[in-house]
């Protein structure tokens, strides 16, 4: 044999081979995927099914048609059908669905490799978003705000005390010579109007202080030690304040299955398309409205039946 022919030899060898190997060359299969356009809608299954059937057909060269169902079990019920009826009563060649395999059923229906490994967990509602109230008090303790509160009123009062103080010491001295009288007079006016002490203590609370309301010593001495007290008080709160303003206000319903047993009020179903219900429900109303609880329990996996004893199953499950 030439050495050039040899290299189509090969080639041709290993084509036929292939074909051989696949029994599903050119076939037409029946096939039931439960979320097809055609079946009434409200039915479970792989949200994915279609995809998986287009890769499969044009990997393994077959055509299919799709098997209009109803039901949304596996085993039929005493009176009525099931998924699995279609295949004992050779109505379908595969079935595209959920099937988690057990000794029962293999003895009924052929089971392909699985091909999804999962877990069940819970879909709970989102809530809906709220102003963080309490988060302006959340910074400091009750006791904090308590004593913040006594001491704004004992510092106003000191104030107001030592203000009418002076103001008393400056009228004698009015009284005592006309000449002192004009110079307290400059010296006190404006200063002794009813309220600016507790503008002025309330004000280094909020940072919006204005100027001492006295130019007395021992009325500065106690306003300059509440001032700094003030500016202590407000870098600490401001500080935290934001930690508690980003923090959610609605905590998630449950987080685990155990939260389950301390919640008397709680009925979840638990499912494996969570991720699909997501994404439909964004989808149909733009916001997100569901999620998923923090931990999952109970790993499963998932495979695809086909009828007892098809020649497809070794072909299906190398996919």
């Amino acid at each position: 044999m030439p050495s050039s022919v040899l290299p189509f030899v090969v080639l041709t060898v290993c084509f036929n081979a292939i074909f051989t190997l696949n029994p599903l060359n050119g076939k037409h299969l029946r096939t039931i995927w439960p979320r097809w356009s055609g079946n009434p809608k409200g039915l479970s299954g792989p949200l994915k099914g279609g995809v998986v059937l287009e890769y499969l057909a044009a990997r393994f060269n077959f055509t299919y048609e799709m098997v209009r169902v109803a039901e949304n079990r596996l085993e039929p019920p005493e009176k009525g059908k099931g998924l699995f009826s279609y295949l004992w009563d050779e109505q379908c060649d595969l079935l595209l669905q959920d099937v988690q395999p057990t000794f029962r059923r293999l003895q009924v229906v052929d089971m392909t490799l699985p091909w999804n490994y999962d877990y069940f967990s819970f879909l709970i509602p989102v809530h809906d978003e709220a102003a963080n109230i309490d988060a302006v008090i959340k910074p400091f303790q009750w006791p904090v705000w308590i004593g913040l509160a006594i001491s704004s009123v004992i510092v106003i009062f000191i104030l107001f005390l030592i203000q009418r103080h002076l103001d008393g010491r400056d009228q004698l001295e009015r009284d005592s010579t006309s000449e002192g009288k004009s110079k307290s007079a400059n010296s006190t006016r404006g200063h002794g109007q009813p309220g600016s002490q507790y503008l002025y203590v309330l004000g280094n609370l909020l940072s919006q202080s204005g100027p001492c309301t006295s130019r007395r010593l021992s009325f500065r001495l106690v306003a300059g030690v509440w001032t700094l007290a003030a500016f202590i008080f407000v870098q600490g709160y401001n500080s935290t304040l934001f930690t508690y303003v980003v923090a959610p206000v609605n905590l998630p319903l449950i987080n685990s299955v155990y939260d389950i047993a301390e919640s008397s009020d709680i009925i979840l179903l638990a499912n494996i398309y969570h991720l699909d219900a997501i994404r439909e429900d964004f989808q149909r109303t733009k916001k997100c409205n569901l999620q998923l609880a923090r931990d999952g329990f109970i790993s499963i996996l998932t495979t695809f039946a086909l009828p007892k004893g098809s020649p497809y199953t070794k072909t299906i499950s190398q996919g």
